[in-house]
């Protein structure tokens, strides 16, 4: 770092914060949903909560595996209805509700995050398989749900760009620049967080922490690692460059 702040013209403190800025940049690219934009996340989002909350398309698509001719009606007239009830209680009728155990019928949205977050993966926060019951609720209720979870989506990313934000400004341009544009949105206050300890000659360094609870799940210590190493070999071939054009002065 030292020979780094040398070559660069800066101080040891402006050298860090440099590279801290192109550590957290690093470390965003490495966060999940990977890739400049969020659909990806949003559309996993969607994937993961339609697992386990169903909608009355869903029944309609059992409808077609329902060989008795009167049963298949009065499913079918029920779905179109949206008459729960009746759909529950031919659902028990045919068969259907014997690998879920039993038919719920979830008319709030505070319903429908309580049974999502019951659902989730303690550790990778993901939705598991098969629930206890086949959960079903309105397209609307369900639509209204999952654009609130996809509020979330790209929160992880942004709290490194926030840690940015709380770095020393040293070169010219934004503090956020090389940042997909769409983390400005997702960024939240007091996601990132930046303790600097630059004036301690012996070890001078900063450290970034992400405050999102769940960063750890989708940006792995592993690809944290190598987001450094990625920023030190930047940093040897920005000293090769400079030195290289200098000797043709």
């Amino acid at each position: 770092m030292a020979k780094y702040a040398e070559i660069r013209e800066k101080t040891i403190p402006e050298a860090v914060h440099l590279n801290a800025r192109l550590l957290c940049i690093e470390l965003a690219r490495r966060t999940q949903p990977f890739g400049e934009d969020l659909n990806t996340g949003n559309v996993r989002v969607k994937k993961d909560i339609g697992k386990v909350i169903k909608t009355p398309d869903a029944i309609s698509k059992m409808v077609s595996f329902v060989d008795n001719k009167s049963l298949k009606k009065r499913l079918g007239e029920a779905v179109s209805a949206g008459d729960f009830t009746k759909m529950g209680f031919l659902l028990g009728i045919l068969g259907f509700l014997k690998s879920w155990g039993g038919f719920e019928h979830i008319t709030s949205l505070q319903g429908l995050f309580y049974i999502h977050q019951n659902a989730r993966n303690k550790n990778t926060g993901r939705t598991v398989g098969k629930q206890s019951k086949l959960y079903i609720t309105s397209e609307n209720n369900l639509d209204s749900y999952v654009k609130e979870v996809q509020k979330r989506v790209g929160m992880s990313k942004a709290g490194w760009a926030a840690c940015a934000l709380g770095l020393t400004k040293v070169n010219k341009g934004s503090l956020t620049q090389g940042f997909p544009s769409v983390l400005k949105d997702a960024m939240r206050s007091g996601s990132g967080e930046v303790r600097d300890y630059t004036n301690n000659l012996t070890n001078p360094k900063v450290a970034l922490t992400n405050k999102i609870p769940w960063v750890d799940r989708i940006c792995s210590e592993s690809d944290q690692d190598k987001a450094g190493a990625v920023v030190v070999v930047k940093m040897i071939n920005q000293m090769k460059m400079i030195l290289k054009k200098r000797q043709k002065i």
